[in-house]
């Protein structure tokens, strides 16, 4: 039996002032509420019915006892009685709601609720959303029955037609975790019904650790999921959800007054849970000083404390209490001046113009930067970004098909085994006056991985390790020039090709960009980087001949967009020797993702250096230049040092991701992938008469158009898979988190955007429709490998 506000103890006020004033927000929403008025019911049964009388003034009292001065609202929902009578039992909840301007409801509905009634109550009385509940189910199992079984087709596709919202309480013993539930959901909301937004309640119906941690990795990947966190009070389940769903799709709710406002909890019992009501109880508490507190009190205890463990933010729980809610509802809540809308989409776009008046070229790299890709209209931020996909600072999520971070997240996002070592070691302390001790394993898993190695040196970044690797290379051999093909980052011994003061020449631009012009870079350093083309030895040859007793190394990536010739890494090894010049492949890119340790060792050639990043901390700047000792020492010979190369962070990223490569197979799953993508986009092509161009590894696969207008057709092509939930460039670097389902979804979306294309190219408007679009022809981008 519920208490009443009267009843709120001594023990109650101890909670709420010690443990929850400061951690609950000035507004509260509550997602999950029931009103109730035993009228409804028969005769016959109301009297053995537990649930009391409770309209929208009961609940405003509850708010203001449990939240004091909070300002409050509500989404009712109809209450799932066997036997109410459920048209009297709708009209009078949303006349008690529609008393509250910023309160919704969803409508009860029962398998035998005719459509048509249902769309006149949508449509006519102000409910938003349908509430089902297994215990109207057609086949009489109340306990293990299927989403369809109470929730008839005809009405979900009404909800589909409708955009409705559904709070579902799945039935079956394992809530989320049933495969079955699974099974539905996953059909529902990626095919069948794209525009119904469900609400899973209870955390998905997961009282215990279990459900939400099976389901979790299935369940945010399926579009038009919410939670509510209503009636749990395990501290678990809402660890398992604060931690690894996007935090925006999560709402508050407390299952209003005769699910909660009793004290007790929902107690979890390994995988199984009851409800216990301590005043039913008798239980005695002689080794305390406090008492049993309300229900919904735990539940918000819980709350708290997996927010702390999640490491949320002010704004994050905000969020749960109330933005959220506000944002998918269009609730104003008072004194708020500010418009929520899921759809309005202009932070993203706001923080990028400041960021273009604070920072050159509003982002740090080149790669990053939204005019590469879309003018206007790219996401230039990303709020979380876990497995494929990414949030931005609006809330809008998108699968990335890119390049995964630059090439620096080969296993995805934030992958679970690297975050925990990370933050295992962060929790230790990664940084003090003493070194980490993993960059020590690293190194001896590298030099493992390598055999050929037998030194490293770590730095943080790839442009600083590839001038590390040169500054080694001129120490070791007391030379100045390098011989280079490719790209390899921004220092002044690469950028110093374009520095020609006999005349205009542009060394630069068949391997980073053309017309470069080298500003600041020392005019002295003229004539010491020597590019030369891939796959063509006779040019490096001719360099040997001309420059070979000043050649300090030869800096290339062992490969970009295809294999090498048979015998071109052989004949510039050979050629190394030959002159003394030290070999550098640069692996920065390459390495990893097409074979466990680098590219270099699926050709079976093998340098005096080695350069890694990227992929190698899986997001976490680290970088490593490995190398044969005879080499490696001139390290000591200069001065080569900096102080957050010694942190403990990247080291230990970089042994957890190495540890997930060798066991996930990374080559093959990159391969697969990008061959799928290779093939689709071939075949598009060939369907619909666009001129694809498409090019490079699977695992570094390059997608556009041979055409003279392929950049405004690549803009137009990533603006309307943006508005299709995809981020789409000129580039595609699988992630061991893709899976073919998501590029099932990649290539639905885009065949009828390369429809759109088709039509573009016969009526040559791709002009017009990018301004219809609001976005302007991208810029070009890096020239790369020859």
């Amino acid at each position: 039996m519920a208490v009443k506000p009267t009843d709120f103890s001594k023990h109650d006020q101890e909670i709420w002032d010690e443990e929850l004033q400061d951690f609950i927000p000035d507004r509260v929403f509550d997602a999950h509420v029931h009103l109730f008025n035993p009228v409804h019911l028969p005769e016959a049964i109301r009297e053995k019915h537990a649930w009391g009388y409770t309209d929208l003034a009961t609940m405003q009292q509850w708010a203001e006892r449990l939240y004091p001065g909070r300002e409050t609202h509500f989404l009712s929902l109809g209450t799932p009685i066997a036997g109410i009578d459920v048209a009297a039992h709708n009209e009078w909840c949303i006349q008690q709601i529609n008393l509250d301007p910023n309160s919704r409801m969803n409508r009860l509905v029962t398998p035998s609720c005719s459509v048509q009634q249902i769309e006149r109550d949508i449509r006519e009385k102000g409910f938003i959303g349908l509430k089902p509940y297994r215990v109207f189910s057609v086949t009489g199992d109340i306990a293990q029955c299927r989403i369809e079984e109470f929730l008839p087709h005809e009405q979900l596709e009404l909800a589909n037609e409708l955009g409705l919202w559904v709070t579902m309480h799945l039935s079956r013993f394992h809530g989320c975790g049933d495969e079955e539930n699974l099974k539905d959901l996953q059909e529902y909301t990626c095919r069948r019904y794209p525009k119904v937004k469900w609400i899973l309640a209870h955390c998905a119906r997961s009282f215990t650790y279990w459900p939400i941690r099976k389901a979790i990795e299935q369940l945010r990947e399926m579009p038009n999921i919410w939670y509510d966190v209503s009636a749990v009070t395990d501290v678990r389940p809402m660890i398992t959800l604060f931690t690894r769903e996007d935090r925006r799709r999560i709402f508050y709710g407390s299952d209003g007054v005769d699910a909660t406002y009793f004290r007790g909890q929902y107690a979890a019992l390994g995988r199984a849970w009851q409800y216990v009501d301590t005043d039913q109880l008798d239980i005695k508490f002689p080794h305390c000083d406090g008492r049993p507190i309300l229900a919904v009190y735990e539940q918000l205890l819980s709350i708290k404390h997996a927010a702390e463990i999640a490491q949320w933010s002010r704004d994050d729980i905000e969020h749960l209490f109330w933005k959220n809610a506000a944002a998918a509802f269009q609730i104003r809540f008072s004194g708020d001046t500010s418009v929520i809308s899921e759809e309005a989409g202009s932070q993203t776009q706001e923080v990028y113009q400041r960021a273009k008046l604070r920072i050159p070229g509003g982002t740090q790299l080149l790669s990053k930067r939204p005019e590469m890709f879309a003018p206007g209209r790219w996401p230039a931020y990303a709020r979380e970004a876990k497995g494929c996909e990414v949030i931005d600072l609006d809330g809008r999520r998108y699968i990335d098909m890119t390049t995964s971070g630059i090439g620096a997240c080969l296993l995805g996002y934030a992958d679970p085994d690297v975050t925990q070592a990370v933050q295992q070691r962060i929790a230790r302390g990664s940084m003090s006056s003493l070194n980490s001790a993993e960059e020590v394993e690293l190194a001896d898993v590298l030099v493992e991985l390598h055999p050929w190695a037998e030194q490293v040196r770590y730095a943080r970044s790839g442009g600083e390790s590839m001038a590390i690797a040169v500054r080694i290379a001129r120490a070791a051999t007391s030379r100045d020039k390098i011989a280079f093909c490719g790209y390899h980052g921004w220092s002044d011994w690469y950028l110093a090709a374009n520095v020609t003061p006999g005349g205009p020449n542009d060394g630069l631009g068949a391997h980073l960009l053309p017309g470069l012009a080298p500003n600041g870079v020392p005019k002295g350093l003229a004539g010491t980087a020597l590019p030369f083309t891939y796959n063509r030895l006779d040019e490096l040859e001719d360099l040997v001949r001309k420059h070979g007793d000043q050649l300090a190394a030869v800096v290339m990536e062992p490969t970009r967009s295809h294999d090498p010739a048979p015998g071109f890494l052989e004949g510039v090894r050979d050629l190394c020797h030959r002159c003394g010049a030290a070999l550098v492949f640069d692996e920065i890119s390459s390495g990893w993702r097409m074979h466990l340790g680098g590219a270099h060792l699926k050709y079976g050639v093998f340098p005096d250096l080695a350069v890694f990043a990227k992929a190698i901390g899986n997001g976490h700047p680290m970088a490593a230049i490995i190398g044969r000792r005879e080499v490696m020492d001139a390290a000591q010979t200069s001065f080569i040092s900096s102080t957050y190369w010694t942190e403990g962070v990247g080291p230990t990223a970089a042994l957890a991701t190495i540890k997930k490569l060798r066991r996930v197979d990374i080559a093959s799953h990159t391969t697969r992938m990008g061959g799928l993508v290779r093939d689709g986009w071939r075949s598009l092509g060939e369907r619909t008469g666009v001129p694809v161009k498409v090019s490079g590894h699977p695992a570094l696969l390059h997608v556009g158009f041979e055409h003279e207008q392929a950049a405004g057709l690549g803009t137009l092509l990533t603006a309307r898979m943006l508005d299709r939930g995809f981020l789409c460039g000129g580039g595609y670097y699988p992630s061991f988190a893709h899976r073919e389902r998501h590029l099932e979804a990649y290539f639905a979306a885009l065949e009828p955007v390369f429809g759109e294309l088709a039509e573009t190219i016969e009526r040559g408007d791709v002009t017009r429709r990018l301004q219809e679009a609001g976005v302007s022809v991208r810029h070009s981008g890096f020239a790369r490998l020859s």
